[in-house]
């Protein structure tokens, strides 16, 4: 679990891992040089529970980093990155495993994903850092991305055909938080951050074999997180130069050509044309509401 300044979700998230019924692991903690009480939370769990391996960095080294380095630190033959504001289903762990241990070719297994907002949390939600839509257009929005975010369909086939299918639902990142095959998932790695790296993995992760969604399962994610405070902070966050600001998509798009091909690329043409035409339109609307809300905040 890679962490920065969770303490308002932590408690839950930790307690979820803590309570699967698949037992047998190593939960791994890396704190991202927090400000607030999460290490001091993490520290408690970590005398009640021996499973439990707690790290705190010197520095913040961002969050592409923490989820890398969580990785480097697993011994396992499997291995789950959790987010420290998602919950599980006490057998979501026992269920995904069953089916990884089942059959070779599946590389990657999720169970399905619900959504949840700060409507249905029993904590102070104005102390949630959340997205910089005004109320009249926030109700759309998260509905378009709840439908986005539990796209998380079995994908098998030829390798163009993997691809394509996985590009179609790049807005769906619930997939990371499934569980994998550790020593493939390691050969997966991008060194280098940027939006829709995550996509990038698993593109990767692709070629070693196919994902499944063991639907009896379900692994709850927040819908207000980074992707829902506009493109400007997603690129920040994923340590975009200027030109990556300006053209959000450009870097992913950047990687696929060179990782899989041009041709790749023309026969994803329409994909990569609406992400990146996507891209521009967020920016837009991002300063738009950064101008409105500065306005409003002055009068």
């Amino acid at each position: 679990m890679p962490v920065y300044n969770g303490e308002l979700f932590i408690k839950r998230a930790i307690e979820s891992i803590l309570s699967q019924t698949f037992t047998d692991f190593e939960f791994i903690i890396s704190d991202n040089s927090s400000t607030d009480s999460t290490y001091q939370i993490c520290q408690n769990f970590l005398k009640k529970d021996e499973r439990i391996k707690l790290f705190k960095q010197n520095e913040n080294i961002g969050i592409h980093r923490n989820f890398n380095f969580l990785l480097s630190q697993a011994k396992g033959e499997y291995f789950a990155w959790t987010a420290v504001d998602d919950y599980l289903d006490d057998d979501f762990m026992e269920k995904n495993l069953k089916i990884l241990e089942s059959d070779n070719s599946i590389v990657s297994s999720i169970g399905r994903i619900i959504p949840y907002g700060t409507d249905s949390l029993e904590i102070d939600t104005k102390l949630i850092e959340t997205s910089n839509f005004p109320k009249f257009l926030k109700g759309f929005v998260k509905q378009g991305r709840r439908k986005k975010m539990t796209d998380t369909d079995p994908i098998s086939g030829n390798m163009d055909h993997k691809i394509r299918t996985f590009l179609k639902i790049t807005k769906s990142l619930g997939r990371f938080y499934g569980v994998h095959r550790t020593k493939q998932l390691k050969q997966c790695i991008v060194e280098k951050p940027f939006i829709n790296v995550e996509v990038s993995v698993f593109l990767n992760l692709l070629k070693l074999g196919d994902f499944y969604e063991e639907s009896s399962t379900t692994l709850y994610e927040f819908d207000e997180g980074i992707s829902s405070r506009g493109i400007i902070n997603m690129a920040k966050y994923s340590g975009h130069s200027t030109l990556g600001i300006l053209f959000p998509f450009y870097p992913f798009t950047n990687w696929v050509i060179k990782n899989f091909g041009i041709l790749t690329f023309f026969k994803n043409f329409d994909i990569f044309f609406r992400m990146n035409l996507g891209g521009e339109f967020a920016l837009f609307v991002d300063i738009f509401l950064r101008i409105f809300n500065r306005f409003k905040k002055d009068y």
